[in-house]
C-alpha cells in the first residue's frame, strides 16, 4: 500500500476515541497491515472504564456555549451550578482560562496541579488550536477522576469569555457524564529472533480522527516492520500499537503490567510519538536516554530527506508520551515527537494536515534505525 493510500485509509475510519466509533474497525485494519508487512500480529483486548460525556454547556450573557466535560474531572447534576465567572485563581466561583490542548499530556502537568489547588467550584477552559475549534486535553487520571467539573469549549469562544470573566458575569455551568464499561485493543506484531527484543511503540487512539497526529507514527511502525521482516537481524522484534493514549496511556500501561520486561529490559524502545509528518510544522524532537543515539537518529533523518534545521536533538531530559512509560520503568528509549497546528482538533484530517514527503522521510529513517538496532 502506497503512503497516500495508507493515510487515506486511516482517515476513512473517522473518530477513533478508545472504546468509541471507529476504534474496533481501525484496530483490525492495523493488525492486517502489520501481517502484510511480514509480522505475526494479533489483537489484545483491553477492558476499561470509559467516560461517556453527557450534556455540557455554559449559560452566560444570554448565550449558551456548548462544550465537553473534562474526562478526568468532576461532574454536575442536570441543574448545574451557578456563580460568577472570573480568571483562574480568582475568588470567582467559576474560573476561566485559555490553554493549549497539550496542557495535560503527563501526570502532574501544571493544569492538573491548578485543578488540585483550585478553590473554584467549576472551571471553563477555552482550548487554543488551529482553527480554534474544540480540542480536548488528555485525561490522564480518567480511572481516578479528581477536582471540580471542567467544561472544555472551543478556542473561538475565548475572547468573549475573557471579557465576561473580567467583569465577573453571572453564569450557569452544566458538565454531566458517567463511567461505563468499554473495550478497546492493543495490536502486537512479533518478528522472531533472540532477546533482548527491539520494541517499536506507538499510540493508535485519539480524541477525533487525528490523522496527522497519529497516522505518521502508525505508518512508521508498519514500514519498520516491513524493513525488519526482509532484513538480516539477530534480535526479536515487538511492534506495539497501544490504545487509550488520550485517557491515561491505558493500553501501554496494561501491556507493561502484563510483561514488565518489555519496558524495562528491551534492547531499545523506539517511541513513534505524535505528529510525525504534519503539514505546516516541520519541527521534530528527537530524544533518547542512550548516549549518542539521538544524534544518530538525526543523521538518519537528514539522510532520508528531513530538514536538519527543524530537528531538536536531546540526550536525557523528560520523555513525553508513551516514552514516559518506558523511562519510568528504567528502560532505554529513542523518541520522536513532532508538532501540529491542528493538535487535538477535529479538523486534523487527510490530506490537508499531512506533509506526505516528510512523513515518508521519517518512516525511511525509522526503518533504517530499526534495522540497525536489530542486527
Amino acid at each position: 500500500m502506497k503512503a497516500a493510500e495508507f493515510f487515506a485509509a486511516y482517515d476513512a475510519f473517522g473518530e477513533r476515541r478508545a472504546g468509541g466509533e471507529g476504534d474496533a474497525a481501525s484496530a483490525t485494519w492495523l493488525r492486517d497491515r502489520a501481517e502484510e508487512a511480514g509480522a505475526a500480529a494479533q489483537l489484545l483486548p483491553i477492558g476499561f472504564n470509559r467516560f461517556v460525556p453527557g450534556p455540557a454547556w455554559l449559560d452566560i450573557g444570554g448565550a449558551t456555549i456548548e462544550g465537553l466535560p473534562l474526562f478526568d474531572g468532576g461532574t454536575t447534576d442536570s441543574g448545574g451550578l451557578v456563580g460568577t465567572l472570573g480568571p483562574l485563581g480568582s475568588a470567582a466561583r467559576i474560573g476561566f482560562a485559555e490553554l493549549l490542548p497539550n496542557a495535560a499530556s503527563l501526570p502532574n502537568a501544571p493544569f492538573a496541579v491548578a485543578r488540585r489547588e483550585s478553590r473554584h467550584a467549576a472551571i471553563v477552559l477555552a482550548l487554543r488550536t488551529k482553527p480554534d475549534s474544540l480540542a480536548p486535553i488528555n485525561a490522564f487520571d480518567v480511572q481516578k477522576p479528581f477536582g471540580p467539573p471542567v467544561l472544555q469549549v472551543a478556542g473561538r469562544e475565548a475572547e468573549r469569555l475573557r471579557a465576561f470573566a473580567e467583569r465577573g458575569a453571572p453564569a450557569r455551568l452544566v458538565a454531566q457524564g458517567r463511567l461505563g464499561a468499554a473495550r478497546s485493543a492493543n495490536i502486537r506484531a512479533d518478528l522472531p529472533g533472540d532477546g533482548p527484543k527491539l520494541l517499536l511503540l506507538t499510540p493508535r487512539t485519539s480524541w477525533w480522527t487525528s490523522t496527522a497526529e497519529r497516522c505518521g507514527g502508525i505508518f512508521c511502525l508498519v514500514e519498520a516492520l516491513r524493513a525488519l521482516a526482509g532484513a538480516q537481524r539477530r534480535r526479536g522484534v515487538v511492534g506495539l500499537a497501544t490504545c487509550g493514549h488520550e485517557v491515561g496511556h491505558i493500553g501501554a500501561n496494561r501491556a507493561f503490567e502484563a510483561e514488565p520486561e518489555l519496558a524495562s529490559d528491551s534492547a531499545l524502545a523506539i517511541h513513534l510519538g505524535a505528529n510525525l509528518g504534519c503539514a505546516e510544522a516541520p519541527e521534530l524532537t528527537v530524544r533518547s536516554n542512550v548516549a549518542g543515539l539521538a544524534d544518530r537518529m538525526a543523521e538518519m533523518l537528514v539522510a532520508a530527506g528531513h530538514p536538519r534545521a527543524a530537528l531538536e536533538v536531546h540526550t536525557g531530559g523528560k520523555a513525553g508520551g508513551e516514552a514516559h512509560e518506558i523511562e519510568t520503568r528504567g528502560g532505554r528509549y529513542l523518541s520522536l515527537i513532532g508538532s501540529n497546528p491542528w493538535f487535538h482538533a477535529p479538523e486534523d484530517r487527510w490530506p490537508h494536515t499531512v506533509d506526505l514527503p516528510r512523513a515518508e522521510a521519517i518512516a525511511r529513517a525509522v526503518a533504517a534505525m530499526a534495522v540497525e538496532q536489530a542486527r
